[in-house]
């Protein structure tokens, strides 16, 4: 099916309906189908969303637009379109970098993030011969193989998936083939990465000449310390057609964990009506107050309304981890001194709700 997401058209495929949906992003040359083993070694109630990147396969190619954050908005606008309530972010090599810009953000649902021989968030340095070489990799199926053999894989493919990465790298759009080589791989986002705060896992290949283990421990695990690494053992850069049931095995694992950890989340709701004396200094430290909660251990989103009807009303609307969590947000804005002050605000004790979002249900 097709998406409008960022002024274009974006070719998506979407299986299964599970209620954490994980969605792919391809390499540098490939396609959604890229993913087709590892997503059919998944669980089939898992929903799996698996676009063309602008440029690449059925997707449309604009003349211009291929920085790191042009690939980042399509996917976070077709995150929106798609109405993705909670996700797991998968990418391998560029889809991993735009993967990393993408979770920085700290989008709305994202639950964990998946980095496949990804390329690392410093711009990638290599000699003009060898980025020359880069840029004319894609030309021909003569140059195609040749870049299957010598950098791309470990393990042979079989003809089905050689014959697969050769027509994907071909029908690629010109623009988009060159400006991965010239510009995109150039990006430095190794500032952006320290703001990734959900569960990251990285999938490496053993023998993989592009984005090997040493260049992931340097200079990937070293801006997302909270990331775990794990190692296929004979497996190149192209992992998701050497290795696909090793992949999926893995990432199964993983957004399993997110699963269960879910099911201790909470959904706190607090009403409070703020004294007319107090309204707009209230009103005025909203943002940062949402900010500051936002970045407090255990919580996932936080929210704030305000009543048209009743401006001194602030509903806020806030998920967690865990009750503890919350309970220990709360224990530490206590001593902090902010509820004695929070009271002398408000014209009466906030009103607070809690439930468990397995147990709560969404009304449209």
């Amino acid at each position: 099916m097709k998406v409008t997401s960022n002024g274009i058209q974006i070719h998506v495929k979407d299986q299964g309906n599970g209620t954490l949906p994980v969605v792919f992003l391809h390499y540098w040359g490939g396609s959604s189908r890229t993913w087709d083993d590892v997503i059919a070694a998944l669980p089939t109630q898992y929903r799996t969303i698996a676009p063309d990147l602008r440029g690449w396969g059925n997707s449309d190619a604009p003349s211009a637009g291929y920085a790191l954050a042009d690939f980042a908005d399509d996917v976070q606008q077709l995150i929106a379109a798609m109405k993705l309530d909670r996700f797991v972010l998968v990418g391998h090599s560029m889809g991993g970098k735009i993967a990393q810009l993408l979770a920085s953000r700290r989008p709305q649902g994202l639950a964990g993030l998946v980095l496949v021989a990804p390329s690392p968030p410093v711009p990638l340095v290599l000699p003009a011969e060898a980025r020359a070489a880069m840029e004319g990799a894609y030309q021909s199926r003569e140059s195609v193989g040749m870049a299957i053999d010598q950098m791309l894989t470990a393990k042979p493919l079989s003809p089905k998936h050689r014959e697969q990465v050769i027509e994907d790298s071909l029908r690629g759009a010109v623009q988009a083939k060159l400006a991965w080589p010239q510009s995109t791989s150039l990006e430095d986002i190794s500032l952006d990465v320290a703001a990734i705060d959900v569960p990251t896992i990285v999938i490496a290949g053993e023998l993989d000449r592009i984005d090997g283990t040493a260049i992931l421990e340097a200079q990937l695990l070293t801006r997302i310390p909270h990331a775990v690494m794990h190692v296929l053992p004979d497996t190149g850069h192209l992992s998701p057609l050497e290795s696909p049931m090793e992949v999926a095995g893995i990432i199964r694992e993983f957004v399993d964990g997110i699963e269960r950890v879910n099911c201790d989340a909470i959904t706190v709701t607090l009403l409070m009506n703020v004294k007319d004396d107090f309204a707009a200094d209230f009103i005025g430290g909203l943002p940062a107050l949402v900010r500051e909660t936002s970045s407090s251990p255990g919580v996932r989103s936080v929210r704030a309304f305000r009543n048209a009807e009743s401006v001194n009303a602030i509903l806020f609307v806030e998920e967690w981890e865990s009750e503890a969590a919350f309970k220990t947000y709360i224990a530490w804005r206590t001593e902090r001194g902010d509820m004695a002050r929070l009271g002398q605000m408000l014209s009466k004790p906030p009103e607070i709700s809690t439930w468990s979002t397995t147990a709560a249900q969404v009304v449209s």
